[in-house]
């Protein structure tokens, strides 16, 4: 699996990856499908801000597996060095060890980077997200009880915190 940073040309695996998420998890408050234009303009978003890397896992038969990335946490000037962070991996690639592996990547181009905090929303119950967070110096620091809701059903978010 090679970790590498994301390029225009990710932007149907991305969605391959992230949009049956949207379809079929409360993994994301999403509810309708991206198409491969907003993901392009999304890819570029990142490509131009270096507080907002994004990174994607290939396979060795060139398939996005995965994929990490920072977007801002809000957008009023004040909050600029707050980002908030997520990964996705595709269940094929799921347990072995490809989100560690793009959190990393995506931490080490964080580094040095004018970054004050990191804010990572779980929407609850997800054991493995919340380890995989933790093992990255993450702490809970809030739940929001039954914030959204999708597929008729409520469901809180846990807020994780990292600081730099």
């Amino acid at each position: 699996m090679n970790i590498r940073p994301v390029r225009p040309d990710d932007a149907a695996g991305i969605n391959a990856v992230y949009n049956p998420f949207i379809l079929g998890s409360p993994a994301t408050f999403e509810t309708a499908a991206i198409d491969p234009e907003t993901r392009r303009r999304w890819i570029e978003d990142r490509m131009a801000n270096p507080r907002w890397p994004a990174v994607v896992a290939e396979s060795q038969d060139g398939e996005i597996a995965g994929f990490a990335n920072a977007s801002a946490f809000d957008p009023r000037a004040a909050y600029e060095t707050s980002i908030k962070v997520s990964v996705f991996i595709a269940p094929q690639a799921q347990g072995m060890g490809v989100g560690a592996r793009l959190y990393s990547a995506l931490f080490d181009r964080l580094a040095g980077i004018d970054v004050h905090r990191a804010y990572a929303g779980i929407v609850a119950p997800n054991p493995a997200s919340v380890a995989l967070h933790q093992r990255f110096g993450f702490r809970h620091v809030s739940t929001l009880d039954e914030v959204g809701r999708k597929f008729g059903r409520f469901y809180s978010v846990m807020w994780f915190e990292k600081r730099f």
